[in-house]
């Protein structure tokens, strides 16, 4: 049953419990999205186990369904969605996560925290050796495939975890792009990313953006709400206290990182 398989959860940002607050308006079937009534931080209360991310609700299959879910109920959107995605990818070369790479990282061991397949670990360049942390059992295995040469690799398990089982200071960049808003535990995990990460070093995140004028004008239908994927809702203002709270200086987080016409928004954090 489904229910074996959810935790119920505080709120990730100030750990006040909501419990007896009323759903937020976005909740949807079986889901509880709560607005912490003590810092107002939106969040995904009823969140899978681990364990059930790992094959049951991994996420290859949790994203087919909802690309699937989406194609029945907006056809047209979803032509014109892949349009541009495909127009930014293959004609403008748009690559905002490689640009930010190649300006703050520096040569030495780089952590792909949400790594899926290591796509992106993959093609980094010989200055870096490259190592991932994924939960799906399948994708994990994939990314170890791919990564077999260059003397990294992918540890199976859920992020904090899977984090934590490294040395302290190991890395000089950590990437975490589409992966914050995924994780139950989003402060322990930057706590335990501030750790590893080495003097100097830096971490890219990028996640949704709550703020962005796409989820107030399309409420339930705006792209950020994925169930039970997406469990964290972050506004720049909270994400900005959250990361500094893990200990991290801010490096880069300008307006156009947080445009709020855009659905997703960048920060780029430092350990000095």
């Amino acid at each position: 049953m489904l229910a074996e398989k959810l935790i119920v959860r505080d709120c990730p940002s100030c750990s006040t419990c909501n419990r007896g607050q009323v759903p937020f308006k976005y909740s949807e079937g079986p889901w509880v999205i709560k607005e912490c009534a003590n810092c107002r931080f939106v969040y995904l209360e009823n969140v899978p186990v681990y364990a059930a991310l790992q094959v049951e609700l991994a996420w290859e299959s949790t994203s087919e369904t909802e690309r699937e879910k989406k194609q029945v109920s907006e056809p047209v959107r979803q032509f014109f969605s892949s349009q541009i995605k495909f127009l930014r990818k293959e004609v403008l070369k748009r690559d905002k996560l490689s640009a930010l790479i190649g300006q703050y990282f520096h040569a030495g061991n780089v952590l792909d925290i949400g790594c899926a397949s290591a796509d992106m670990l993959s093609r980094l360049d010989e200055r870096f050796i490259p190592f991932g942390v994924e939960i799906s059992e399948f994708l994990a295995a994939e990314g170890n495939r791919r990564l077999k040469s260059r003397g990294g690799g992918v540890v199976q398990a859920n992020a904090v975890l899977g984090t934590s089982s490294f040395e302290s200071n190991f890395f000089t960049g950590i990437i975490m792009s589409a992966f914050l808003e995924h994780e139950a535990s989003p402060a322990a995990l930057l706590k335990e990313s501030f750790r590893v990460l080495a003097v100097g070093g830096k971490a890219i995140i990028k996640v949704p953006n709550y703020n962005c004028i796409a989820r107030v004008a399309r409420g339930k239908k705006w792209c950020g709400f994925r169930y039970p994927d997406h469990v964290n809702y972050f506004t720049p203002g909270n994400l900005r206290s959250m990361c500094e709270s893990a200990g991290f200086s801010i490096e880069q987080f300008t307006l156009a990182d947080r445009y709020f016409l855009s659905d997703n928004m960048w920060i780029v954090l430092g350990k000095r």
